[in-house]
């Protein structure tokens, strides 16, 4: 089989899977990796550094083809992906144009339908959930030619991954498991321990278990972490004789009005004796939203769609994600968070922005329910037994008591069974997390959070490679 690999990564484990594709009999004819492992390059598969490709920069071995341009035929047919990938470049494109991140995607798309053409793959394998725009437009490209996918999301349960052949439908294997167990009792010592200990720790009275990747981003953004990351900044623009240019341009966004001002200005107290939709921010940009979210990575468009369906007297009460402060663009305005976004969110009706130290979990606990696009305090109100609604497509979208909305008046379904007094069974959770826990791989991809040693790292890749390789007998 014909593979192409989007498999952007610097480890070099990553060789566990090329030798064992070689060795099955599969031909990698195009690789899109890291710089840092490009020697380990198969003979006769085209290399392309993932950071290129996200630049729109083609592969060295393709630089000098002869490459017609997109013609008005395919950007028809792809509309619905250059919407998505419009917003997508908020990561990378963040002060590009409209015209420019267009023109960006057009080049993209003329690269890509070229390469199909030229390295012809029977099946198109992903690290990851496509979101790094040049991915996105490779997996839509594939469906249109009825090109087989397959893709992994971290789930970050108990160290488990959910494979995808399409990420927008789910997970296949949970879905099967699901129907497999429908009928069957299942308590927590059903589990296996991973599992068992992940529902013991997060379901105990006052748990404050954190998501892992929250951990690394708070010791990277905020307190130490922060200071050293502005130390290293002014010592390598100390190195490239730009430390007088760093420290203007940073006095004199100083006194300018930010993020944390706006949000600070139009802020209210937690008031837990009103009725209240908890509604925290996913960060942005990324994934969960884009291309997740689909069109409600405009969380606001969220936030006004649970106003207008919000039952008498009730209030939703939004908090930003700490992490959207502390990475990126920190507290400058971007076009993930421009100027005004608060402001627009505290004029929606019943509408009180909160302040963002206040603790999730207490809000969780005191919230009528949860609203989310994709975010893990929607998976955190269903171990706590509150039915939560969902926009997006997350790794637990099909769990029972979660209510999928997109519209008005689904949110008012919604909101009218929770008055009816909609909970979740902890026994229809467990049961979920059983068929997880069977449809899931003990392995995961982000090996810059999670991995703990090489050792581990090994049996980590030769996990993930198996799955792959058995899978792929079944596509054959």
């Amino acid at each position: 089989m014909r593979i192409l690999l989007m498999w952007p990564s610097n480890d070099p484990h990553t060789k566990i899977l090329l030798d064992r594709l070689r060795e099955d009999g599969h031909e990698i004819v195009y690789w899109v990796g890291e710089r840092p492992i490009e020697y380990l390059n198969p003979a006769g598969s085209i290399f392309h550094d993932h950071y290129d490709a996200w630049d729109a920069v083609r592969a060295d071995a393709l630089k000098d083809a002869k490459i017609s341009p997109a013609d008005l035929a395919l950007i028809e047919a792809m509309y619905s992906t250059e919407s998505l990938i419009l917003t997508m470049m908020n990561k990378r494109y963040d002060r590009a144009s409209v015209d420019e991140r267009k023109h960006v995607y057009y080049t993209m798309l003329a690269y890509w339908r070229y390469v199909f053409d030229t390295v012809k793959p029977d099946f198109v394998l992903y690290a990851l959930v496509p979101h790094s725009i040049y991915t996105n437009v490779v997996y839509d490209l594939a469906r249109q030619r009825n090109i087989p996918t397959l893709c992994f999301e971290d789930t970050w349960v108990a160290g488990h991954s959910l494979p995808y052949s399409d990420f927008w439908k789910g997970s296949d294997e949970l879905c099967i498991a699901q129907k497999r167990l429908q009928k069957t009792l299942v308590s927590e010592n059903d589990l296996g321990p991973e599992l068992q200990a992940y529902w013991k720790a997060h379901t105990a009275p006052q748990s404050r278990v954190a998501p892992p990747y929250m951990t690394l981003q708070r010791e990277r953004g905020a307190g130490l972490g922060l200071f050293l990351h502005r130390v290293h900044i002014a010592i390598s623009a100390t190195m490239r004789g730009e430390l007088v240019r760093i420290v203007a341009g940073y006095l004199r966004r100083f006194g300018r009005e930010n993020l944390k001002k706006e949000y600070v200005r139009v802020v209210k107290k937690v008031d837990a004796r009103v009725p209240f939709v908890y509604m925290p921010l996913s960060f942005q940009p990324e994934r969960t939203t884009s291309p997740q979210g689909g069109v409600y990575h405009d969380q606001i468009l969220a936030v006004e769609t649970l106003s207008a369906a919000l039952p008498a007297g009730w209030e939703i009460f939004v908090k930003e994600h700490p992490s959207q402060w502390w990475l990126r663009s920190k507290e400058r305005y971007s076009s993930a968070r421009y100027r005004g976004y608060y402001e627009r969110l505290a004029r929606i009706p019943h509408v009180r922005l909160v302040p963002i130290t206040s603790d999730t979990f207490e809000l969780t606990e005191h919230s009528k329910t949860v609203a989310v696009i994709t975010g893990t305090a929607g998976w955190e109100a269903l171990l706590r037994g509150k039915c939560p609604l969902v926009f997006g497509i997350p790794w637990w979208r099909d769990c029972p008591g979660v209510f999928r909305v997109d519209s008005v008046e689904s949110c008012k379904r919604a909101f009218d069974a929770l008055q009816r007094g909609a909970i979740v069974s902890q026994e229809n959770t467990l049961r979920y997390l059983k068929a997880f826990e069977q449809a899931s791989i003990p392995a995961y991809l982000e090996t810059q959070i999670e991995k703990k040693s090489d050792a581990e790292g090994e049996k980590n890749m030769q996990m993930i490679t198996d799955y792959i390789c058995n899978k792929l007998k079944g596509a054959v």
